[in-house]
């Protein structure tokens, strides 16, 4: 029978991290902290969550790194940061983003996704906790550079820079990082797999810059 029964502990300890619990600044003369319908319909997704752990089980990052909070404990957090009731949104945010196994450690492999029972989708949930975090000045991490160097790299050439999307990635001035890439770039370029330096533009390049001023002036 032990066998049989699953340990929540881990799981438990994850959601601890985020503080899931609502911090207001002020207290109510009523008692109770009250928010208008409105403004609690998009809050309705993440509080679908029966604390169930399937998306725990099944993420592929906690397979290889125990420190990520994971997908559970990050819609969680977003379930918070989006309530109009809770004054910690941007100390959350700013936590989410620095803090190491945060936010920014998830792979969008979306089997969170496909095995939630209540469509919670938390990995959508933690794509909206990245651009909040940035909209609210978090763009200090590599995740941030990483998505950012993305961005630009297929808008500008139609196709990804591998070189340089490692290099913006560290960081330009973070030197032990960089140098831990080395080994990689050296490891690359015997076997003849090294990105080039100066990548080529894709041949339907303007379609693709097209795509991206649709999507910006939809925007």
């Amino acid at each position: 029978v032990r066998d049989l029964v699953v340990s929540l502990d881990t799981f438990f300890s994850q959601i601890n991290r985020v503080e899931p619990y609502l911090q207001p600044s002020f207290v109510p003369e009523s008692g109770e902290y009250t928010a208008s319908n409105e403004s609690m319909e998009n809050l309705l997704t993440g509080m679908n969550c029966i604390m169930c752990g399937c998306c725990v089980s099944d993420c592929t990052v906690l397979e290889v790194d125990a420190n990520f909070i994971g997908p559970a404990a990050l819609a969680k957090a977003w379930r918070f940061t989006e309530d109009p009731r809770d004054s910690k949104r941007d100390e959350r945010l700013k936590n989410l983003n620095d803090e190491d196994g945060g936010m920014w450690d998830c792979t969008r492999c979306m089997k969170c996704v496909e095995v939630c029972p209540k469509g919670v989708a938390p990995m959508d949930r933690i794509m909206e906790l990245r651009e909040a975090a940035i909209e609210a000045g978090n763009t200090n991490t590599s995740g941030y550079h990483h998505t950012e160097s993305f961005y630009n790299s297929v808008k500008k050439h139609g196709r990804l820079d591998e070189t340089r999307l490692a290099i913006d990635s560290a960081g330009w001035t973070n030197i032990p990082r960089l140098l831990d890439l080395a080994p990689i770039g050296i490891a690359a370029m015997r076997k003849g797999k090294l990105p080039p330096v100066f990548p080529h533009k894709a041949e339907d390049n303007k379609k693709v810059k097209d795509l991206y001023e649709r999507v910006e002036d939809a925007d």
